[in-house]
């Protein structure tokens, strides 16, 4: 029971305006937690974003690393799902060194080629 309060002694006009002083002041200060809540996670999501670019600055950049024969514009750098062409032809048997690029600049002629292509 709240101290210095006997609400069973209480009219019910009394009760009423307790309540609804009390829907007042607890409307007040959810909102005010509400915005606090909100702040913190504006502060949480510059946060993250922030990391999130410095993480991918900091990663190295994926190139191709393999090569379709039959098609040579088709590049797979080796991140995320194999392309079909080279999930066909590993079930064809075949091996995934195969198809392994070689550092040398033909990598920057296929990438300009490509790059053409999509113009």
């Amino acid at each position: 029971m709240a101290a210095g309060y006997n609400f069973s002694n209480m009219s019910v006009d009394a009760l009423w305006q307790i309540h609804e002083e009390l829907r007042v002041v607890l409307a007040a200060k959810m909102a005010a937690q509400r915005q606090e809540i909100d702040e913190r996670l504006r502060d949480l999501d510059q946060f993250s974003a922030s990391s999130q670019c410095a993480v991918t600055a900091l990663r190295p950049k994926a190139g191709p690393f393999y090569r379709n024969p039959d098609e040579p514009t088709q590049i797979w750098s080796g991140r995320g799902l194999r392309p079909r062409w080279l999930v066909f032809q590993l079930a064809a048997g075949r091996k995934l060194d195969e198809f392994r690029i070689e550092a040398d600049n033909s990598v920057a002629d296929i990438d300009d080629a490509h790059s053409q292509h999509l113009v």
